[in-house]
């Protein structure tokens, strides 16, 4: 049979195959059967909300959604309690939104040791007894939600790149759903998404004359951002400011229009017609010259709001500035320790002129008295020693010049003997 609607499982069209999988659930004992029917429905159920960007849904919508002709899968019960099991399907009023508080060790202590696994064996309880009625609950498909939410955020700040309002700034909740509709499907869905956001800390909200401002985290950013009150004047101031040169812009064309209505007017004859269409023109003039003076007043208070933020930074700029300074000169930088430093120094650079004057001076003998006479003595030995020994060699010298020492050959005188000649002679 032939069936148009596109989120329906290939295997819709297999008569037998389904006709199976639209039975009730097999017992516990038959897992192979159980687990082939758990797997099969939770796949159809996430493509569902996936491909209709339902995030939210009750028992009844997913049984009509895969109704068979006259048909039900009688299942369909078992699988969401098993995805809720799971945690791929959630209770509305148990999904957790909105903004938490400082959570302490206590309570950190008591969810994860008391209230999860009090929850956990009462849905069992439940379950065993009948009584965990699925029949009037809304749940959200976790997986589908969390997609959403990176999907908003990339789409967002995508979006934001050439906005010069948008990036690390609050905007209304109806200007987010125009920049991410598409992503989310509808308004109730980008509720949930931006509640679940705040939760995990990746956005802030507020609401500031009955209108909500949403503000996401930058990629990257792991701090959860704030809103402030400079932030959503800023952002009012903008929206103002967009609006008053709309409506100059509209006034300009309305005025050249009249202008040439009146020209052609004149042309026809028609001056009654020509000086209420002056008048228009005049009163566009008037009220345009109002605009004007409008959009230089929001001009000028978006330039202070502006100045403002940057004396801000500057002085935060400052202070920083004051405090690192402190941080470095206190303790062995202060004033105190470096005149002890100059004290210190200027005692070692004495003891180091006093040291170098010592060397300088020259050092004395520290040996026995030696009489001059002594000394007078000995070195007159020593001359005539020096005396002696320079008349040994003066007349070694002498004697070496009478001696005649025969001619050295300068050619080899046995080259020139010849061996003598006869039969040689072998060994035996």
């Amino acid at each position: 049979m032939d069936d148009l609607r596109p989120y329906l499982p290939p295997e819709w069209s297999n008569e037998e195959r389904i006709r199976t999988l639209m039975g009730p659930m097999p017992a516990a004992q038959d897992e192979v059967a159980r687990t082939a029917r758990l797997t099969f429905w939770t796949a159809a159920i996430h493509h569902w909300c996936y491909f209709t960007k339902k995030l939210t849904f009750t028992f009844q919508e997913s049984l009509s959604a895969f109704r068979r002709g006259t048909q039900q899968p009688l299942c369909l019960s078992d699988v969401l309690l098993h995805m809720n099991r799971l945690g791929e399907v959630v209770p509305l009023d148990e999904l957790p939104l909105g903004e938490q508080g400082e959570e302490s060790w206590v309570g950190w202590g008591r969810r994860i040791f008391i209230s999860a696994p009090s929850r956990f064996a009462w849905n069992k309880v439940k379950q065993a007894l009948g009584a965990n009625n699925i029949h009037s609950k809304v749940f959200v498909d976790t997986k589908l939600l969390q997609e959403m939410c990176e999907a908003v955020l990339n789409s967002y700040w995508k979006s934001s790149l050439d906005d010069c309002i948008a990036g690390n700034k609050p905007l209304s909740f109806a200007s987010l759903y125009s920049k991410v509709g598409d992503c989310v499907g509808s308004a109730d869905n980008l509720h949930l998404v931006v509640e679940t956001l705040v939760h995990n800390g990746r956005a802030a909200t507020t609401i500031h004359k009955d209108m909500t401002y949403v503000k996401l985290a930058v990629p990257g950013d792991l701090q959860k951002p704030v809103i402030t009150q400079v932030e959503i004047a800023e952002n009012e101031l903008y929206v103002a400011q967009k609006g008053v040169e709309n409506n100059i812009s509209q006034l300009e064309h309305e005025i050249a229009s009249l202008q040439q209505e009146v020209m052609l007017s004149l042309k026809a004859k028609s001056k009654t017609k020509a000086l209420s269409l002056l008048r228009r023109k005049k009163r566009s003039e008037k009220s345009l010259s109002t605009q004007m003076g409008a959009l230089e007043n929001v001009n000028t208070c978006m330039l202070q709001l502006q100045e403002t933020q940057i004396n801000k930074q500057v002085l935060g700029a400052f202070r920083s500035g004051v405090e690192a300074i402190r941080s470095s000169i206190a303790g062995d930088s202060s004033a105190d320790s470096a005149a002890t430093t100059m004290d210190e120094l200027q005692q070692v650079l004495e003891e180091c002129q006093d040291i170098s004057s010592l060397l300088a001076s020259g050092a004395s003998s520290q040996g026995p008295d030696v009489d001059d006479g002594t000394l007078e003595e000995e070195l007159d030995q020593l001359v005539i020693e020096d005396q002696d020994l320079n008349s040994i060699d003066t007349n070694l010298a002498n004697a070496m010049q009478g001696l005649e020492f025969p001619e050295v050959p300068k050619s080899n005188p046995l080259a020139s003997v010849r061996e003598p000649s006869g039969p040689s002679y072998s060994p035996p």
